[in-house]
């Protein structure tokens, strides 16, 4: 049975509970790393008795199953934004048209698997944690971005273009912790530290922009998407009174 129009296509009732479905695992996992993230921060005390700062500790410190106090806390929360972050992406590839979309979700949920493995194998475990962190770095940003330019691409009453303004200044972020994570990698293939933490250090604080970033993008997609979903004064309503092939903002 056909159902209301969106994006220029009849959506069924099915297709939109799979939307429900992909756009809610996107705002919990987002959620969960948010709320695992300020939970362990509040309880964390370093080696040298210090709070935890975004401003000078790096993101896995919370969850070193040696000095983090709820690092099973943070850990979780990975698993399953990573998890909800791979499902939230193979949502967004099945709801709308064109390529950029089947590139979009397929880097997407190989982004989201790196990231839950960062939890499954925290920074204790240095070279498993390793290849999962730079599997979710490396290829986040790329989901993102695509994603970002195919709300351009393909104008949908779901996805406002300014989500993809917060989509491209999250992959900014990403760029600029990938360089500065390259500027300061030593010749053994590890992070040139300084003696002292510095109240504040350029590579945690950007992969903490980063971080912040993605999930603030994944959050108000999914809830642009919802809203859209749940029809009434929403985006399923909006596009219903468009003709296909309209150019309507």
């Amino acid at each position: 049975m056909s159902g209301p129009l969106v994006g220029g296509r009849l959506v069924s009732g099915r297709r939109r509970g799979i939307d429900r479905l992909a756009a809610c695992a996107g705002i919990v996992g987002a959620g969960a790393i948010g709320i695992g993230s300020v939970v362990a921060a509040i309880a964390y005390r370093g080696a040298d008795g210090e709070v935890y700062s975004p401003l000078n500790h790096f993101v896995s410190e919370l969850g070193e199953l040696a000095q983090s106090e709820l690092a099973r806390v943070f850990n979780t929360g990975l698993i399953v934004g990573g998890v909800c972050f791979a499902v939230f992406m193979s949502g967004f590839a099945a709801s709308r048209p064109g390529s950029l979309r089947l590139l979009a979700g397929g880097v997407g949920v190989v982004a989201g698997i790196g990231g839950s493995f960062v939890g499954v194998f925290p920074m204790d475990y240095v070279r498993q944690h390793g290849l999962a962190a730079m599997t979710f770095f490396n290829l986040g940003w790329i989901a993102v971005g695509l994603a970002s330019v195919d709300f351009v691409v393909h104008r949908d009453p779901r996805f406002p273009r300014g989500l993809a303004i917060v989509g491209l200044a999250t992959v900014a972020a990403f760029i600029g912790f990938l360089r500065e994570l390259d500027a300061s990698t030593g010749a053994s293939g590890g992070v040139v530290s300084p003696k002292v933490r510095p109240d504040v250090w350029l590579l945690p604080t950007l992969e903490w922009l980063t971080i912040s970033g993605i999930v603030g993008w994944v959050m108000l997609v999914g809830a642009s998407w919802l809203w859209a979903s749940a029809g009434g004064e929403s985006g399923v309503d909006v596009a219903a009174s468009v003709p296909a092939g309209s150019d309507a903002a």
